[in-house]
């Protein structure tokens, strides 16, 4: 078993199992995700200096949309 395989059927557990979401709605190759996660990075890189706490939910917010980004291209090409 292929090791892309093997993670498509975790994630289709986690689905299955309500930990994961699907969201509806989303473009081809989760662009839209991986765009709102550059400007949230450079706005966290703006405040870094006088609110480093501020800065930090920045950065996670922006690395969870940019692994939204990677399982929603994932499932595009699972489709394709």
């Amino acid at each position: 078993m292929t090791r892309r395989l093997r993670g498509r059927e975790a994630i289709q557990q986690l689905v299955d199992s309500g930990r994961l979401q699907k969201i509806p709605g989303v473009p081809q190759g989760g662009t839209t995700w991986l765009e709102r996660a550059r400007r949230i990075l450079h706005s966290a890189e703006k405040v870094a200096v006088d609110d480093p706490d501020s800065a930090y939910v920045l950065a996670y917010d922006a690395a969870r949309h940019a692994s939204t980004a990677l399982l929603v291209q994932q499932d595009c090409d699972r489709r394709a």
